[in-house]
């Protein structure tokens, strides 16, 4: 566990991280890193992991984010399905770079057959030297739901960041049985500790990280294709094939909560590839991170205007800054059918 002054974890759900309110605070979004660790990845990993690298030279941030999915324990793609040993080689390497981060679960993080269930990943992360993270309340739904919040030296908190358990897969248990989603245990939790929050300060905004999308963002998306207004552009592409969200079959009811608490601002996700969107919907800035997988997707090796990372910056005045860092020098901001600014200079 990340040992720091500024570092202090209050309950098996809470850590308080004192940073400085007068300067800028910078959070680097990574997600789908798809890390095999095994045989046959060992070309793509090291694409990979020298694209995180350049990614983290570029956003120089103050904390890492990643946001699920950094192992892949599959054997046809990687060759393993140990990712006790992806744990601790990921651990390592983001130790490197000797910056804070933290993570969230995705749905590939633990494969059928892999040698670790996430209640056992969770210990490994945990030994992490630069690493914050607890595998929250046992009895929610999911591993890893617990607060970060950043705090001044006054003890007041500025920006709380939320990390939440998307889960992974239906009851049917796996792949075919369709996207899990966040589950109302969590929401209910979610959205009291925020409430607590807002008892201490009315105005707090939060932010919250996940792997998969809530089914709003997609709601959202066609709105805008079909000339709402409320719904507002802020950067990126959906790139996947038939402009496809990997979205839950189940209902979910954390996005019209978070609405309805008014705390959340800010939701970042990966999980699709190759979709970078980011939009403002009923006052919530919902953003997907760009990836950096070389080895989930089919020739997507091959493909670029997707990888990257995502800054996320906290301004001296409290603002907040979400922005595209690219691996290379070109990305996609074109939605199809729909004038957005970027689509109106091209």
């Amino acid at each position: 566990m990340f040992n720091s002054v500024n570092l202090k974890q209050t309950d098996n759900e809470t850590f308080i991280y004192i940073i400085d309110k007068h300067k800028d605070f910078k959070i680097l979004q990574l997600t789908d890193l798809h890390l095999g660790f095994g045989f046959i990845s060992r070309k793509k990993d090291k694409l990979a992991l020298n694209a995180v690298t350049k990614i983290i030279h570029k956003a120089k941030p103050d904390m890492i984010v990643l946001t699920g999915d950094s192992i892949f324990p599959f054997l046809p793609k990687a060759g393993t399905l140990n990712n006790r040993k992806q744990a601790y080689k990921l651990m390592k390497f983001m130790d490197s770079f000797a910056i804070p981060y933290t993570l969230v679960f995705g749905n590939h993080d633990c494969e059928m057959g892999s040698t670790c269930n996430k209640e056992e990943l969770a210990q490994i992360y945990k030994k992490g030297k630069y690493c914050i993270f607890t595998e929250g309340r046992k009895e929610l739904t999911g591993v890893g739901n617990f607060f970060i919040n950043l705090t001044g030296s006054d003890g007041n908190a500025l920006l709380p960041l939320v990390m939440l358990d998307s889960n992974m897969y239906g009851e049917g248990g796996w792949f075919y049985s369709g996207f899990d989603r966040i589950h109302d245990d969590q929401v209910e939790w979610c959205m009291n500790r925020l409430n607590d929050l807002k008892k201490c300060n009315p105005d707090i905004k939060a932010m919250a990280f996940f792997h998969m999308p809530p089914a709003e963002f997609k709601e959202a998306y066609r709105k805008m294709k079909l000339g709402d207004k409320s719904v507002i552009y802020q950067h990126g592409s959906i790139a996947e094939k038939n402009e496809h969200f990997g979205i839950s079959k189940f209902e979910g009811t954390f996005f019209n909560k978070a609405v309805e608490n008014g705390v959340i601002k800010w939701m970042f996700c990966g999980h699709d590839h190759l979709n970078t969107l980011s939009l403002i919907y009923k006052g919530i800035q919902m953003t997907y991170g760009m990836s950096i997988d070389y080895l989930g997707y089919k020739d997507i090796d091959k493909s670029y205007i997707q990888r990257g990372g995502t800054l996320i910056t906290r301004k001296a005045d409290g603002q907040v800054t979400v922005n595209m860092v690219p691996l290379g020098a070109v990305v996609s901001t074109r939605v199809r059918g729909v004038n957005t600014p970027q689509n109106n200079e091209k």
